[in-house]
C-alpha cells in the first residue's frame, strides 16, 4: 500500500472522501484542505490496533483514507466505516479514554490529526466548528435515545397511536385537488401511491406551498402532487414511540408513514406523538384546579417526585419533562393565588381595586423549575388615577404579603434574596417598572446586571398578561438603545465557568461538603440559560424558555442550527442528570441540591456530563467572542 500524500495539489481525493460523510457534506474546500494539511500519514498493517477501549486518548483523531477498519463497541456492536470517517472523534470531543476498539481488517491508511491542530482549525474555520458540533449533538442524542428508550410509556409501539386508514392519492392528482382534499378532510398530508398500493411519496401543505412559491399560484391546476412530494420516511408499527420521535427529529420531518413491509398502514405526525406523551398532564391539572385549600396543594407539592418521574418517563427529551413539571408547579401556584384572593374576599377586603399582573421570574419564568424552587415573583400594577391611592396600595400590599406566605405554606420557600411581590423593589406600577429598567440600562453596573439576569425571565402567573407584555416590549426597546447592560450581563455570566480543565477534563470541587462534586446548575445549566437570554434580548426575542430561545435564535439566523443543536442536546443532558439526582434525593429523604458526584453516575450519565460540559464551554466561549459587538 502506498503512502498518503498531503502536499501540493494532491488534496482532492481526501477532500472528496471527507465531503462524502454526513458530517462534512457541503463543507467549503478550503476548510477540508486545511484539515488534510494538518494531518500526518500513517499506515496500518492487517490486524493492527489503532486504539483500544479503556486506553488513554492519544491526543489525535484519525481519518480513514483507504482499507478496512473495524470499530468494536463495548456493547458488542461492530461496524466497518467507509473512507472519510473520523476514528476516535468521541474521545477528542470529551477528552476521555477510548470507549471502543479500532482494528485494521486489511492493510489500511489513515491521516492522523493532532488534537491541538484540530482545535486550532475549529477556531479558524466556522464550518468545521459547526460540523464537530453536529457530531457532538448526534452523540448526545444517540446516548439519550438508548438511555430513555426503556421506559414503559415511551416503549409503547407506534402502531397504538398511528392514524389509520391513510388518505391516499394518485401521483397525477393536481395541487389544487390535493389542497381541496386536505381542507375537506381536515388533514395536513396525503400519501401518494401508485397501482393502488405502492408507496411513492408524501405531499403536505408545506411541500405544496414551497412548490407554488417557485412556480406561481396559477400553476396549481397543472402541477401534480408528484412534483410537490418528498421521499416518505417509513417505520414499522412495532417501533417504540421514543424511536419514532427520534427518527422524526433526525430526518427533520413532521410525518412518518407506518408500513408493514411495502404496504403503508397508517401515519404518525409530530402532533400525534405530542398528544400521546402529554395526555397524562390533564389529570394533574384537573386535580389542582379542584383543590379547595392550601393543605391539598401542599400534598401535591410534596408528591412532586412522582410528577417528575412520570414526566421523565413520558418524554424522551428532559427539557419537555422539565417543562411539564414546571406546568405542574405553575398550576399549583396559580391555584394558591386564587385561594388567596378567596381568603381576602371572605375577610371583607374585597377584590383587586385595579388591574394587575402577578409575575413569576427566574426558573419559573423560563418554565424550567426542578423539584425545590423558591419564590421569585413580583407585581405589576396598572397605571391610572387611583394606582397611587392609599387604599389601593394597602390592598395590594396585603395581597402580596398573604400570597408569599401562602406559597411558602404550600411548599415554595420564601426567597432568601427577598425577590418577592411583598418587597417594594418588585412591587410597582407599570410606569415605575419601566422607569427602573430605563435607569439601569442607561447607567448599568454589576449589581444591575445580576438583577437583570434574574428578573428579565418573567411571565404572568395571574392577572392581566397585557401588563406583562407591555413591560417586555419596554425591556427589548430599551436594550436596543442601551446595549451596555447586555455586556455587563455577559461579564456576570463569565463569573461561572464550566468544570472543564486542561485537555477538557471534567473538574470536581475541592470545597468542604462539595468535594468530588459538580454544581451542574451553577457551572452548566445557568451558563447556557444566561447566554441564551443575552442573545435573545439582543435580538429582541420575547421567548423566555431556554430551548424556545435557542430555536428562535436559529430562525433569526443569530446562531447556526448545528451549534444550537449541540447546546440544546447538552442542556437536555444536564437537566436530565439534575432532575434524576433530585428525584433520588427526595426519595431518600435528604436535602435537595444540584451538586452531582460524577463517580456516583453510571457510565452513560458520566460520559454525557463530560461531553455536555464541553458543549457548555463552547457556548460560553462563543458568547465571549461576541463581546465586541455589544460595546458602545
Amino acid at each position: 500500500m502506498g503512502t498518503i500524500e498531503v502536499t501540493g495539489d494532491t488534496y482532492d481525493d481526501g477532500v472528496e472522501m471527507l465531503r462524502s460523510t454526513p458530517a462534512f457534506a457541503g463543507m467549503e474546500t478550503d476548510a477540508l484542505q486545511a484539515l488534510m494539511a494538518a494531518g500526518l500519514p500513517r499506515n496500518l498493517a492487517e490486524s493492527e490496533s489503532l486504539f483500544s477501549a479503556g486506553e488513554a486518548f492519544h491526543r489525535a483523531v484519525y481519518v480513514l483514507v483507504e482499507g478496512q477498519v473495524e470499530v468494536r463497541r463495548e456493547s458488542g456492536r461492530t461496524e466497518s466505516p467507509p473512507p472519510g470517517y473520523f476514528l476516535g472523534l468521541s474521545s477528542y470531543l470529551a477528552d476521555s479514554p477510548y470507549a471502543s476498539t479500532a482494528v485494521a481488517l486489511t492493510d489500511a491508511a489513515v491521516l492522523e490529526v493532532p488534537a491541538t491542530e484540530l482545535q486550532r482549525l475549529e477556531r479558524a474555520h466556522p464550518a468545521l466548528f459547526d460540523a464537530l458540533n453536529r457530531l457532538i449533538a448526534n452523540g448526545l442524542r444517540q446516548r439519550r435515545a438508548s438511555h430513555r428508550g426503556v421506559s414503559s410509556a415511551l416503549a409503547r409501539p407506534v402502531g397504538e397511536i398511528m392514524l389509520a386508514p391513510l388518505v391516499t392519492c394518485p401521483p397525477d392528482l393536481t395541487l389544487t385537488e390535493a389542497l381541496r382534499t386536505m381542507l375537506e378532510r381536515k388533514i395536513g398530508s396525503l400519501v401518494i401511491v401508485e397501482d393502488g398500493e405502492k408507496l411513492t411519496g408524501v405531499v403536505t401543505f408545506r411541500t405544496v406551498a414551497a412548490r407554488l412559491v417557485k412556480a406561481g399560484a396559477a400553476a396549481a391546476d397543472t402541477l401534480t402532487v408528484r412534483q410537490a412530494s418528498r421521499e416518505p420516511v417509513t417505520v414499522p408499527p412495532t417501533i417504540p414511540i421514543w424511536q419514532a420521535e427520534s427518527i422524526q427529529e433526525q430526518a427533520a420531518v413532521k410525518y412518518l408513514i407506518v408500513a408493514e413491509g411495502d404496504q403503508p398502514v397508517g401515519m404518525v405526525s409530530q402532533s400525534d406523538i405530542v398528544r400521546a406523551l402529554a395526555s397524562h398532564h390533564d389529570t394533574l391539572a384537573a386535580t389542582i384546579a379542584h383543590t379547595d385549600n392550601l393543605d391539598e396543594l401542599a400534598a401535591i407539592v410534596a408528591d412532586m417526585a412522582a410528577v417528575a418521574s412520570e414526566a421523565l418517563e413520558y418524554n424522551r427529551h428532559a427539557h419537555n419533562a422539565v417543562r411539564g413539571l414546571s406546568e405542574g408547579h405553575l398550576a399549583v401556584q396559580r391555584r394558591c393565588l386564587e385561594l388567596t384572593l378567596d381568603e381576602l374576599e371572605a375577610e371583607g377586603l374585597g377584590g383587586p381595586p385595579a388591574p394587575y399582573a402577578f409575575i413569576i421570574m427566574g426558573s419559573g419564568g423560563r418554565k424550567e423549575m426542578l423539584l425545590n424552587p423558591d419564590q421569585d415573583n413580583g407585581l405589576i400594577l396598572a397605571d391610572g388615577p387611583g394606582a397611587d391611592a392609599e387604599t389601593t396600595q394597602a390592598w395590594f400590599q396585603a395581597f402580596a404579603e398573604r400570597s408569599n406566605q401562602n406559597l411558602d405554606r404550600v411548599g415554595y420557600i420564601l426567597c432568601p434574596g427577598e425577590i418577592m411581590a411583598r418587597n417594594p423593589m418588585f412591587h410597582k406600577t407599570l410606569a415605575q417598572w419601566k422607569h427602573q429598567i430605563s435607569h439601569i440600562a442607561k447607567r448599568p453596573n454589576e449589581k444591575a446586571a445580576r438583577w437583570s439576569n434574574i428578573v428579565f425571565d418573567f411571565r404572568t402567573l395571574h392577572g392581566d398578561d397585557g401588563l406583562t407584555q407591555d413591560l417586555r416590549h419596554h425591556i427589548n426597546d430599551t436594550l436596543a438603545e442601551h446595549p451596555r447592560l447586555l455586556q455587563l450581563m455577559v461579564e456576570d455570566d463569565a463569573e461561572g465557568r464550566p468544570p472543564i480543565g486542561l485537555f477538557n477534563r471534567l473538574l470536581t470541587s475541592s470545597e468542604p461538603g462539595e468535594k468530588g462534586k459538580v454544581d451542574v446548575k451553577r457551572n452548566g445549566m445557568r451558563i447556557i440559560a444566561d447566554a441564551a437570554r443575552i442573545f435573545a434580548l439582543r435580538a429582541g426575542i420575547f421567548s423566555c424558555n431556554t430551548n424556545d430561545r435557542l430555536k428562535a435564535l436559529v430562525r433569526g439566523e443569530v446562531l447556526g442550527a448545528d451549534f444550537v443543536a449541540t447546546v440544546s442536546a447538552a442542556y437536555d443532558e444536564l437537566l436530565d442528570i439534575v432532575l434524576t439526582h433530585q428525584i433520588n434525593q427526595l426519595r431518600a429523604g435528604v436535602p435537595l441540591d444540584k451538586q452531582v458526584a460524577p463517580d456516583d453516575l453510571d457510565t452513560h450519565a458520566r460520559e454525557a456530563l463530560r461531553v455536555a460540559m464541553r458543549a457548555v464551554k463552547r457556548f460560553q466561549d462563543h458568547l465571549q467572542d461576541e463581546l465586541g459587538e455589544l460595546q458602545v
